[in-house]
């Protein structure tokens, strides 16, 4: 089947540009021409496709011979295999206190929130003392976000650029984000400084639920995912975006951005073939559909695995008195499984150098100015 799938419309184009939200990668004009420019940026849009994944799943036949891809399980049996629509229903306390967390997050649901810190009452610089102590304790060993030990999540698209860093992330926006794994890293640590006047879910979804159902319904697109030629400027050679680890699991580090970027495909990897497009367009309606959402409240510490449990966000709307923000870190996670192919990405040393009081601090300000 040959299906459309929507290009960015030319109004969004202009309003990424009047923001100077930063494309995933510099504009090369003496390398490729207007049309070729289109097809590689705007035919491969960064949002995922209803209709088309839809569309796709009602005239998809299975076929005879439809085997999962060498070494992959069956089926995933685990307590980080759950259907968040059945799980909030179940009353299963998620909140819980510190202790069991590193437990939780590699022999649990993958997921753990801590709830109720006053952090109304403390400084900014003591809000993020705390959560970097806490943290600490979840794991010691920090992963840089651009130099930087934490990364504050909030909407800065209303501040003068000149006046703020360049909107390379959707975190930055109010913008949704799509379901997706971070970087080469073990665990996504969040604390919620405030919360938005609507909207902002945080929304969650075992990587194991997702895969039993494609391995189930669509092994096809299982096949697709444990391909090695997944290729992009960061991977370029390609590499798998699943893969089989321990005793019949299996962990994910899919993510849609390097091969779209936040408002612009880098131009130096091919545009994706339709039945990659489709594979990632089916994670993201697949992990959507047993997603876990999340109200998350003022005080609330979250931590995630990030290669077990796939993340997204709803989009919100601030008002005056209620502002979605948020302080990201980045954590090594030694407990869990990798493969070969994962291990020095994912253990080498990265510690930042940076502890930002606000989204809009520069680097060189937090390292070398007044605001270290």
């Amino acid at each position: 089947m040959t299906a459309a799938v929507a290009s960015l419309p030319p109004a969004i184009h202009a309003s990424f540009q009047a923001l100077k939200i930063q494309p995933a990668k510099a504009v090369r004009h003496d390398v490729y021409d207007s049309e070729e420019k289109k097809r590689r940026i705007f035919d491969t849009p960064y949002e995922p496709n209803l209709k088309w994944w839809t569309t796709n799943q009602e005239e998809y036949v299975k076929p005879s011979n439809d085997p999962l891809p060498k070494g992959f399980p069956e089926q995933i049996v685990s307590k980080s295999v759950w259907d968040g629509k059945v799980l909030i229903n179940q009353h299963s306390s998620l909140y819980k206190a510190l202790k069991g967390i590193p437990y939780e997050l590699n022999h649990g649901l993958g997921l753990r929130v801590l709830r109720g810190l006053p952090v109304d009452e403390w400084t900014r610089s003591k809000q993020i003392s705390v959560f970097a102590g806490i943290s600490a304790y979840v794991s010691p060993r920090r992963i840089a976000n651009n130099g930087n030990n934490i990364v504050h999540l909030r909407d800065i698209t209303n501040i003068e650029a000149d006046k703020r860093p360049p909107i390379v992330v959707k975190g930055q926006t109010n913008g949704n984000q799509v379901f997706h794994n971070d970087g080469s890293l073990g665990i996504i640590s969040l604390f919620t400084l405030g919360v938005a006047e609507t909207g902002g879910l945080s929304q969650l979804a075992s990587v194991g639920q997702t895969y039993n159902y494609f391995a189930e319904n669509r092994r096809d697109i299982l096949r697709e995912l444990a391909k090695g030629d997944w290729k992009n400027r960061y991977q370029p050679t390609g590499r798998p975006l699943i893969h089989p680890v321990g005793n019949d699991q299996v962990i994910s580090v899919y993510s849609r951005r390097p091969y779209f970027g936040f408002y612009g495909a880098d131009e130096d990897v091919e545009p994706l073939p339709k039945e990659k497009h489709l594979a990632l367009d089916a994670i993201h309606f697949t992990a959507e559909k047993f997603s876990l959402d999340l109200d998350l409240q003022k005080g609330d510490l979250e931590y995630v695995n990030n290669v077990t449990v796939y993340h997204a966000r709803t989009s919100s709307e601030d008002s005056e008195k209620n502002q979605r923000h948020l302080i990201r870190l980045w954590l090594d996670n030694e407990e869990q499984t990798l493969p070969e192919i994962l291990v020095d990405e994912f253990r080498k040393p990265r510690e930042g150098q940076g502890w930002p009081l606000e989204a809009w601090d520069s680097l060189d300000e937090v390292v070398h100015g007044t605001k270290q």
